[in-house]
């Protein structure tokens, strides 16, 4: 943060506002509010950035804020204003970095995932109804055809992206084991069947990205939240051995390893847990056992070339159990 804070023989600010860098004096509410909200949603749907709260215009000398408005607004309030008006919610944060004894408002905006972010209603001559603002070098404005074009080229992109993702995991699958949620009508596929999930359910299911829970980088995850007491016409669904049909013993055969040695592996590479290679397979009552897909072996026998690999996989293990054992300890003293 310090770096946008450093300063020339003047006190002037070395950096300009630019496409992710925009300076004011003092926050303020009202219709200022609505500007400053105008351009972090250009700046979401550039690459992000920051309005910095505190710096004097033209030149820009960091005199830090001059009113408690910054601290006092809640951040509830521009949150409700960004869904009054704009047709997504922004990823941001507010904080107050301290300068030279003074204090500076930081708001801060992510680029956004789904672009764009259009304007949803007309606003005293600052916003427009169907508008999509962008952030240029220093000014936030109504985006221009050339850049419009770019974001509608890489959604495209994106699409085309996700829909080799879906084939080559429906490949990996198997098309007779994949199964399809249908929201709108409430089903859940399952080759000639169906599951149907009661209303009273289906309104409370949400999708959630939530940052980094990728399954290779760059590609969005939806993790499905809520809870499901009972579905219809289960006939249909398919057999958990299917997917999983590898027990730990057989890891071992196939992989060449021991107890000891197939233990430390899936430690270091959190594998149980994880859906895509592992999981948890009732036998009786409350008793449940360690269930492994097919897809996991080649996985591990690539890792497995660096014959460096597995010796590190060990030691950590060994020092991992030896630090939980010094905590039990101290705990017990």
């Amino acid at each position: 943060m310090d770096k946008l804070f450093e300063i020339d023989s003047k006190g002037y600010l070395k950096r300009r506002e630019s496409f992710d860098l925009e300076y004011k004096q003092n926050f303020q509410l009202g219709d200022n509010l609505l500007k400053y909200i105008k351009s972090l949603v250009g700046m979401a749907n550039n690459k992000g950035g920051k309005i910095i709260f505190g710096v004097q215009d033209r030149p820009h000398i960091p005199k830090g804020m001059t009113n408690n408005k910054f601290n006092e607004t809640d951040p509830k309030t521009i949150d409700k204003t960004i869904r009054e008006y704009f047709s997504q919610e922004l990823i941001w944060k507010s904080n107050v970095h301290n300068f030279n004894r003074h204090d500076f408002g930081v708001l801060s905006v992510e680029e956004i995932e789904n672009k764009p972010i259009i304007c949803k209603k007309n606003k005293d001559g600052i916003l427009r109804e169907g508008a999509i603002y962008y952030r240029y070098r220093g000014e936030t404005k109504e985006i221009e055809y050339a850049e419009l074009q770019k974001i509608l080229d890489r959604e495209k992109d994106k699409e085309k992206m996700l829909w080799i993702q879906h084939i080559k995991q429906i490949s990996m699958i198997g098309p007779k084991n994949v199964q399809l949620l249908d929201t709108y009508k409430g089903e859940i596929t399952t080759g000639e069947g169906r599951i149907l999930i009661d209303k009273n359910i289906l309104d409370k299911l949400k999708f959630v990205q939530e940052g980094k829970f990728v399954e290779k980088e760059g590609y969005p995850t939806l993790k499905l939240v809520g809870e499901i007491s009972g579905v219809v016409d289960t006939e249909n669904t398919i057999p958990t051995d299917t997917l999983y049909p590898l027990f730990t013993k057989d890891l071992q055969q196939k992989l060449n390893l021991n107890s000891h040695e197939i233990q430390c592996l899936l430690w270091k590479l959190n594998i149980k847990g994880n859906p895509k290679y592992h999981s948890h397979i009732k036998t009786s009552g409350k008793t449940t056992c360690n269930k492994y897909s097919e897809k996991l072996v080649p996985d591990l026998e690539q890792l497995l070339q660096n014959p460096q690999y597995l010796q590190t996989c060990k030691d950590e293990y060994k020092k991992e159990v030896a630090d939980k054992q010094k905590k039990t300890k101290r705990r017990k003293k």
